[in-house]
């Protein structure tokens, strides 16, 4: 549970990040995690932070925290989900974003995020299938996601073929055609 003054420091430090503001984001993070560790939120905005700022490993660190402390919370998962897609470790990437999904049924985010790692593993059919619900449920959303995941995953890593780089644009393209 926590206090008015934490509260404050929660919406300051998801501001600095909403402005892209990392450094002053994780200033806030750490100050927060001073005044209560025992919180989850705590520890997922650390995670937020450290995967803003491309240091994943510290991201995966803080999320892992905030999981043992509530593991059921959606949100910690869909964010370890992308930490884990921008380590390319992709099978794990599926498991968090199942789960998200799965307990979450209503949000765009998890079935947008698999349709890429589907993508990436080769599976079409899932691909298809996840960016079809994604688009169902906020066709926006879906195509806006799909892009920032393709400029900051697919086509700008040497790690993924061009053949799935060709299958991810052309899975963007077909989403933004979509009525």
């Amino acid at each position: 549970m926590t206090s008015e003054l934490e509260d404050q420091m929660i919406a300051k430090t998801q501001g600095y990040l909403d402005a892209n503001k990392t450094k002053e984001a994780q200033e806030e993070a750490d100050a927060l995690a001073e005044v209560d560790p025992k919180d989850a939120i705590v520890w997922y905005l650390q995670g937020k932070v450290h995967y803003s700022a491309g240091e994943y490993d510290e991201a995966l660190s803080a999320l892992s925290r905030a999981a043992q402390i509530q593991s059921d919370h959606p949100d910690i998962w869909l964010v370890m989900g992308y930490t884990l897609i921008a380590q390319r470790r992709y099978e794990e990437a599926v498991q968090s974003l199942e789960y998200v999904k799965a307990v979450k049924p209503e949000g765009v985010e998890a079935p947008a995020a698999l349709g890429i790692v589907h993508s990436i593993l080769g599976n079409a059919a899932e691909a298809k299938k996840n960016v079809q619900e994604a688009l169902r449920l906020d066709r926006g959303g879906c195509v806006t996601m799909l892009e920032n995941f393709d400029k900051q995953f697919v086509s700008s890593s040497p790690a993924v073929t061009d053949g799935t780089k060709e299958l991810v644009k052309n899975l963007i393209e077909k989403a933004r055609l979509v009525r």
